[in-house]
């Protein structure tokens, strides 16, 4: 899955393309997106393809399409004081951004 929405040149691009293609609905996933840039989760090396809409796998190394989050992240109901356990977290990058929202957003 993903490659539903073109690819961006930041990570404010990326939200843009995913709140065009409406996989981003609510102000609060928005946040946490922006808040989080997706490059950090990626080698140096391939960081060039972490603003598409693609699931990436380096060895061991994995992250979902950024539509696919969005996806998980609209159908949670998220909010300040969630308890979350991310089984299989790859990089941390989903739960980060969940940790966000239970952290910085009010």
């Amino acid at each position: 899955m993903g490659g539903a929405v073109s690819a961006g040149e930041d990570n404010d691009d990326l939200v843009d393309n995913l709140k065009e293609a409406y996989y981003i609905r609510s102000d609060l996933v928005e946040r946490a997106f922006r808040a989080i840039d997706r490059a950090d989760y990626y080698l140096d090396e391939y960081r060039d393809n972490a603003y598409k809409d693609l699931a990436w796998r380096h060895g061991n190394i994995h992250l979902s399409a950024p539509c696919i989050y969005s996806e998980v992240m609209e159908a949670l109901d998220l909010h300040p004081g969630l308890s979350f356990l991310n089984l299989g977290s790859g990089t941390g990058y989903l739960s980060t951004m969940i940790e966000y929202i239970d952290i910085f957003v009010n």
